[in-house]
């Protein structure tokens, strides 16, 4: 009987790679390596590309080897977040990639708030260019692109310079009749080092180069790249959540909520709403908050004294919600939604000698927790009929806990596989070996909110009353 063919995964995160061979839904092999962020000022995140590639090598080439004995390897689809960078048009770095959580420029993003005609966020990319171009003028020329972590990846991979379609959409501001917006032609010098070539979310982009199976251990020359996704909405199709009325809440080094329907209203503080993303004729609004997985690692880090995650999740399990007083403010990156302030930082407030690390930790989850109730309270997203949880915070179950609590709705908790799953599922459906990427249908477990949800709405008030405080006194608009 013939085999199924295997498909690779592949997400390139802020804290690593993750990869995956995927055959006839199931995982057969699975690899990671982290990744070095550097913050050399405030609000600055910076990764060195060579670094990312070689990453990339490493896991693939390991995945493809466990692969081997299963059968023929097809395709590899990918996923990265929104970071970009500067590239000579032989594919060599000619500057950091800047990561998709760095805010410094914060000016740009009113500029571009102008010409959209709503207040935009420092981690959109738009700003990021016109911080390059001012900065780094000389870089601006007809032998460099502007390009996205996602598509330098995939040239490495095909020799093909693409853009990636879906991001054009979901961050460029592009429309769904050209893949710029109209107002682009203000920044000519921008727009001639963007690639002019795009492609769709699982089109076939093209084959993997024989440099590129050489390095990565292919020896195949029909190995197909399909088109990338934002990391995200990756795991949004890897758990199954493109369905109407679902809400896809990936818990990372940051949180996105990604809302599902066959229509929304553009509203004010959410990205979107996007058209057909996943060509399944769903509409997306987008969410999220910069730092929580990150803040997370930040006082494991900090404060941990050498204990692991997992211990100081037993001991915060301890603690009495509401965390003795403690608050943390949980944007240490600035706040995305729904009111987007790229110079707010977040804060401990409330701290005390009674306070411990395990004080600190639960706080964390109980801001940024207050964070998700917060925004789909603005949004009046309560009606939402099904969340699915995804991604490495999944991991921690007093985290997924107090989320259920404070938001007063059960949580589906899909596997640590959902966005690397997502990355392989958009290589199955360029090569047509799935027709949809809404065709996974999985029952994963429940997580029901407790009996401390009565005490978490007093904690969620609490937070409330106190958010403004917290905000630059020049952005505190949050009437909507």
């Amino acid at each position: 009987m013939a085999q199924h063919p295997i498909y690779i995964g592949v997400d390139i995160g802020t804290q690593g790679l993750r990869c995956i061979g995927w055959q006839n839904g199931s995982i057969i092999a699975r690899n990671s390596i982290s990744l070095t962020t550097l913050n050399p000022r405030s609000g600055w995140a910076v990764q060195d590309a060579s670094e990312i590639w070689d990453a990339f090598v490493k896991v693939v080439k390991l995945t493809v080897e466990q692969c081997q004995p299963y059968g023929e390897l097809r395709g590899i689809g990918l996923d990265a977040t929104s970071s970009i960078m500067m590239v000579g048009r032989d594919g060599t770095p000619k500057s950091e990639v800047m990561l998709w959580m760095d805010v410094r420029a914060g000016k740009y993003a009113q500029t571009i708030g102008g010409l959209v005609g709503r207040s935009e966020s420092a981690e959109l990319p738009w700003s990021k260019a016109l911080w390059l171009y001012d900065t780094y003028p000389h870089l601006f020329n007809e032998s460099n692109y502007l390009i996205e972590v996602a598509d330098w990846i995939n040239w490495n991979l095909t020799g093909e310079w693409t853009r990636s379609r879906a991001s054009a959409l979901l961050k460029w501001h592009a429309t769904t009749k050209s893949d710029l917006p109209e107002w682009a032609n203000l920044f000519p010098e921008i727009v001639k080092c963007l690639p002019k070539t795009t492609v769709g979310v699982a089109e076939l982009l093209g084959v993997v180069s024989s440099r590129a199976a050489q390095q990565i251990g292919v020896k195949e020359s029909n190995v197909i790249v399909a088109g990338p996704i934002i990391d995200a909405y990756a795991g949004a199709i890897g758990s199954g959540a493109i369905q109407p009325g679902s809400m896809a809440l990936i818990l990372g080094s940051s949180t996105c909520e990604l809302f599902h329907d066959y229509s929304f209203k553009p509203t004010a503080g959410l990205w979107g709403p996007f058209d057909d993303v996943y060509h399944v004729g769903l509409d997306v609004l987008e969410a999220g908050q910069p730092s929580t997985g990150s803040v997370v690692r930040w006082v494991e880090r900090n404060m941990g004294a050498s204990r692991s995650l997992d211990e100081l999740d037993k001991l915060a399990c301890e603690i009495e919600p509401g965390c003795g007083g403690l608050r943390v403010f949980p944007a240490f990156q600035g706040v995305r939604s729904p009111w987007p302030n790229d110079r707010a930082r977040g804060a401990i407030h409330g701290l005390s000698l009674g306070h411990s690390v395990a004080h600190v930790i639960r706080a964390v989850y109980e801001g940024t927790s207050s964070d998700i109730r917060r925004i789909m309270d603005t949004l009046k997203m309560r009606a939402t009929r099904r969340i699915v949880a995804s991604g490495g915070g999944t991991n921690s179950r007093l985290w997924l806990q107090i989320i259920a609590d404070i938001c007063g709705l059960p949580l589906e908790i899909a596997d640590n596989d959902s966005v690397t799953r997502g990355a392989a599922m958009l290589a199955a459906k360029a090569d047509g070996y799935i027709s949809q990427l809404n065709d996974l249908s999985v029952a994963w477990p429940i997580i029901q909110p407790s009996e401390q949800m009565g005490v978490y709405q007093e904690v969620y008030q609490k937070y409330l009353e106190e958010f403004p405080t917290f905000m630059p006194a020049d952005r505190v608009n949050i009437s909507g």
